[in-house]
């Protein structure tokens, strides 16, 4: 099978570990790497189709400065934004948050001496 763009899409793959190495901050960092992360992989995946961000918009009914927005990691996506994404490029809606769950990363926050707070990993 021939992967479009290759080049690419290593250099995607380069950029998603120094996000992954930001997790566990805050609660609001970790939003801003899961919106990067996000966006990456839908980058990514929309690269290995080859489609333009002109045409995934259209598919799912948004602008293609939205794209933009999801793939940069301004804007999260609606969940119905994702399911259509997911059914568009032919992927599993958990492929966008892959490098998360292979990191075993959590969101929620355990506790710790009945006060403190710490990431789960």
């Amino acid at each position: 099978m021939i992967i479009k763009n290759e080049g690419k899409i290593g250099e995607i793959n380069s950029q998603i570990e120094p996000y992954l190495n930001m997790f566990g901050v805050s609660d609001e960092q970790n939003e801003l790497v899961l919106k990067k992360i996000y966006g990456l992989q839908l980058k990514k995946m929309r690269l290995m189709r080859g489609y333009t961000q002109t045409r995934v918009a259209k598919a799912i009914s948004v602008t293609f400065q939205q794209i933009q927005k999801y793939e940069k990691g301004k804007n999260a996506v609606s969940k119905i934004s994702e399911l259509k994404l997911s059914e568009f490029l032919n992927c599993d809606v958990d492929y966008f948050i892959e490098p998360l769950k292979n990191n075993d990363l959590k969101f929620l926050r355990k506790r710790v001496n009945n006060y403190d707070y710490q990431v789960q990993r």
